[in-house]
């Protein structure tokens, strides 16, 4: 991680110095492909996605490249800590899309020239790139986002509500629900969204939304408990109405 580590301190310095990393990129990082997170998160019965305004009104999923001997999986994750502070988060890869016009020169011309660096067209960071995909679900009080050097700021968005996303990334974000609610069907990942401890009504509007169809409570809540994953606490939700509802958190499987 050498490189990388130098790479965030120059950035953090002068254009020029940054300038330089870059025209060293395809000695640091795997040329022509890159790393896409779509990161996942969840308030008030609705789901949001994080998403990076790379120049004014133009906006892109979290992503980045992978130095040359760093594994792929390991990169996404380094990506993700980098976006949301976070440790230990759900991620997983779904899809890698490789479409010939995968690439965004004049808006990358515009964000050189914001930042005061002369643009290159035939800079490594301007040609066409296959990104791997994958989405992360975070709980959204937990993460402390950052922008990168190469964004203006961070913003989460509701999914029934996102801006204008450059490239492909409308598309990568609808792969990546569509991912996410297939795998519900065999794992109750959507916990993930939640707080450490949380109710079965709870989880119970938190697949609602995802899934965006209606549930019955008392069948959803049998589904859940028969996956022997989630351990029922002493404790009950206060501060809700009518009858209070025990508290529940995830534990691994006995022969995990």
């Amino acid at each position: 991680m050498v490189f990388f580590k130098s790479y965030i301190c120059a950035m953090s310095k002068n254009p020029k110095e940054v300038l330089e990393l870059l025209q060293r990129g395809e000695e640091l990082f795997l040329p022509h492909i890159s790393i896409d997170n779509v990161i996942f998160g969840y308030e008030n019965d609705s789901l949001y996605v994080l998403l990076l305004e790379i120049v004014e009104d133009k906006w892109m999923l979290p992503g980045g490249f992978i130095e040359r001997q760093e594994p792929l999986d390991q990169a996404a994750v380094r990506i993700l800590n980098e976006r949301t502070g976070l440790n230990k988060v759900y991620l997983k890869q779904f899809y890698t899309f490789g479409d010939p016009n995968r690439s965004f020169p004049t808006e990358m011309e515009q964000l050189f020239l914001k930042i005061g660096i002369p643009w290159d067209k035939d800079l490594w960071i301007s040609q066409r790139f296959i990104s791997v995909g994958y989405y992360a679900l975070v709980h959204m009080a937990m993460t402390r986002p950052t922008a990168g050097f190469f964004s203006l700021r961070h913003q989460w968005f509701r999914l029934d509500a996102l801006p204008e996303l450059l490239l492909d990334h409308k598309e990568i974000v609808e792969a990546a629900l569509q991912k996410f609610r297939a795998d519900l069907q065999v794992d109750p990942v959507a916990f993930h969204l939640l707080p450490q401890k949380f109710t079965m009504p709870e989880l119970h509007r938190v697949y609602e939304t995802v899934l965006g169809r209606q549930m019955d409570r008392s069948r959803f809540q049998k589904k859940m408990l028969g996956y022997a994953v989630f351990e029922r606490l002493e404790e009950r939700r206060e501060g809700v109405p009518h009858k209070r509802p025990y508290l529940y958190s995830y534990k691994l499987p006995a022969n995990k």
